[in-house]
């Protein structure tokens, strides 16, 4: 079992969960999110009530009250996974969902894209949070 600081319970240890978490800590310790901000396994349905599924992580942005419109989102797969179908799941969410940065992470494979206008686009890094 692993320890869940975002959602405060102990979770399964799968592989994928291994992923989430290391990349929950790196956004804590690394780019310093703040914990309270972080959400991991969101419902849709929280955002549009007909919408089936759950974002990995998202983190809200403390600049809007909208969480349709978070600071990052991020979808998390274990191992090596197929880039394609990591973005076309992301792309579903971002009928809903237009954050700031993204985070596709497989295993310890990490792409990282920012919003430049009304497209992503890919970057080296991500920025330290601020508010």
């Amino acid at each position: 079992m692993l320890y869940d600081k975002t959602r405060e319970k102990l979770v399964v240890q799968t592989p994928e969960e291994i992923v989430r978490q290391t990349l929950v800590n790196w956004l804590i310790e690394k780019l310093k999110v703040p914990e309270s901000l972080i959400k991991t396994e969101f419902a849709l349905s929280q955002l549009a009530p007909s919408e089936k599924g759950r974002l990995d992580i998202i983190v809200a942005n403390p600049n809007s009250a909208d969480l349709r419109e978070p600071w990052l989102l991020a979808e998390c797969k274990a191992g090596k996974a197929d880039l394609q179908n990591l973005e076309a799941q992301v792309n579903k969410y971002l009928r809903i969902v237009r954050p700031l940065h993204i985070v596709l992470a497989m295993g310890n494979e990490w792409h990282f894209l920012s919003k430049n206008g009304k497209t992503y686009g890919v970057v080296g890094e991500l920025p330290v949070f601020s508010r």
